[in-house]
């Protein structure tokens, strides 16, 4: 594995970043079962499993690949639901 793997956690900061800004900004942070404070849970969680599979060493090396996409996704998602009213 490479010195370059953890680049795969910048869209998982970003997604988390933007799902926050809006559930404090635009849902006034008023519920814990709105979708943006779930989906920043869930981006947490994603990339900690990461990070903890990193430092075991228990994540073959094509599994970054999908944590990449996953990060991509949920950063996506962020961004839709960003500009989402």
């Amino acid at each position: 594995m490479s010195n370059f793997s953890t680049i795969v956690l910048l869209p998982f900061i970003a997604a988390f970043l933007i799902f926050v800004l809006r559930f404090y900004s635009r849902e006034s942070a008023s519920s814990m079962s709105n979708p943006s404070f779930l989906l920043g849970v869930l981006t947490v969680f994603i990339a900690g499993g990461y990070l903890i599979l990193r430092i075991t060493l228990g994540m073959p090396f094509y599994a970054s690949v999908g944590f990449g996409l996953a990060g991509v996704a949920l950063l996506a998602t962020s961004i839709v639901r960003m500009f989402l009213i």
